[in-house]
């Protein structure tokens, strides 16, 4: 085997696919990349853990077709440190030792032979779904960060999707906070049927199900949600730097920029675009009934400028407790004072200007969980909806009525 690439293509590439490489490593091939060539003029880069597996497809110039797999964090790291040149990989097929060439840089590489390496996509989905790339994106960087950190495996480690009626929506939660975006789709195309038998179907349809005329919904670990986030900034970036892919024939079966497909297959559910593949397993289970958990009236309003409120409970934070990262909030007229004490360490206060209405309201809150939200919508003004002290607070971003944002208060000493 033996191939080029652009320097910049192949980090780019190889920091997409390393972030699912297995972090515990009991196979060493799961600690590689493979590496294989796709036809004349593209490389095909993969890795897994065998829970979660990334692909990406880059140009190339393949003077001689194969496959290997090498170290991918090591590989990365000699990557990245080489002149922004054309990279020469040639691989001794009789003992998968592989020579990086660079200019007057040179490594030797000592891979695994490709056969090893687990056959985790062999299964395509035959039945999917297409939809715009960026409207998955803002919905699952607005609500992923909500989903509990600290159990991976539970239903609240991961985020639910449900694709029904031309709607799209996204949610998460870790019982103290929850966030949800819902979209209507335009661009919505469904591109087969059932993947399961009928019976077979509705006992899962709590765990992951996609039916005619585009429904889908699952439960995906959120971990993988934070790259299929990146996924799609991967393929933004080659869209816009790699000129020789728009230049290439299309054929039947590729889709535009701008589109990700959404499939099963084999229990895991794939987001596919022109230049990148990920699958993950997923989650089982019934997820909460969490529309019932918005409040259908609120007492209370207020109205901020976000970068204003984020500025000022950042600068109060830091007076928080490490313990319980508490903030207190007092609503009064067109003004928000926000203070927060650490016993033995100090207070601080911050005003701001609010407009709102109702009666004087006090509330406590987890500073990192508002700042979590704060900091991830790109709207100027927020709307704060509250019924009491310890009643759920629900945030919103005035012009965006596709998002809510939940968070419970914390009972103030």
């Amino acid at each position: 085997m033996h191939f080029s690439v652009q320097k910049d293509t192949l980090v780019r590439a190889l920091r997409d696919v390393t972030s699912a490489l297995a972090t515990r490593v009991v196979q060493p091939i799961l600690s590689n990349v493979l590496i294989e060539s796709n036809g004349e003029t593209q490389i095909k880069f993969q890795a897994t853990d065998l829970d979660l597996c990334i692909e990406t497809k880059v140009p190339a110039i393949v003077h001689t077709a194969g496959a290997i797999t090498l170290p991918g964090k090591k590989l990365l790291e000699i990557v990245s440190k080489l002149p922004n040149e054309l990279v020469s990989f040639q691989v001794n097929v009789e003992n998968s030792d592989v020579a990086v060439t660079c200019k007057r840089s040179k490594f030797n590489i000592t891979g695994l032979p490709a056969a090893e390496f687990p056959k985790v996509t062999d299964a395509r989905p035959e039945s999917s779904v297409l939809m715009p790339a960026m409207v998955l994106k803002k919905s699952i960087a607005q609500t992923a960060f909500a989903a509990a950190g600290y159990d991976a495996s539970s239903i609240l480690g991961g985020v639910y999707i449900l694709l029904a009626d031309g709607n799209f929506e996204c949610t998460a939660t870790d019982g103290s906070r929850l966030a949800h975006r819902r979209e209507e789709l335009t661009a919505l195309v469904a591109q087969a049927g059932k993947t399961e038998g009928d019976k077979e179907t509705e006992g899962k349809a709590a765990t992951a199900t996609l039916e005619k005329g585009g429904m889908l919904r699952a439960i995906i670990p959120a971990k993988a949600c934070n790259e299929i986030v990146k996924l799609m900034d991967g393929s933004d970036a080659s869209a816009k730097n790699d000129k020789t892919a728009s230049d290439e024939p299309k054929s039947a079966d590729k889709f535009t920029p701008g589109e990700v497909r959404i499939g099963l297959a084999d229990g895991q559910i794939v987001f596919e675009t022109e230049s990148h593949f990920l699958s993950t397993r997923l989650i089982s289970g019934e997820y909460p009934r969490y529309q019932e958990l918005f409040p259908t009236e609120f007492k209370h309003c207020a109205h901020f400028n976000r970068e204003e409120l984020v500025r000022a409970i950042e600068r109060v934070s830091v007076m928080s407790d490490d313990r319980t990262h508490l903030v207190k909030m007092h609503f009064e007229d067109e003004n928000l004072q926000i203070t927060a004490n650490t016993p033995d360490v100090g207070r601080a206060q911050e005003e701001v200007s609010v407009k709102f209405e109702g009666q004087p309201l006090d509330v406590a809150v987890n500073v990192r969980y508002i700042l979590d939200v704060l900091q991830r919508l790109s709207v100027n003004e927020i709307r704060l909806e509250m019924t009491g002290s310890l009643k759920p607070l629900i945030l919103k971003g005035v012009g965006d009525e596709q998002y809510k944002y939940l968070l419970m208060p914390v009972q103030a000493k």
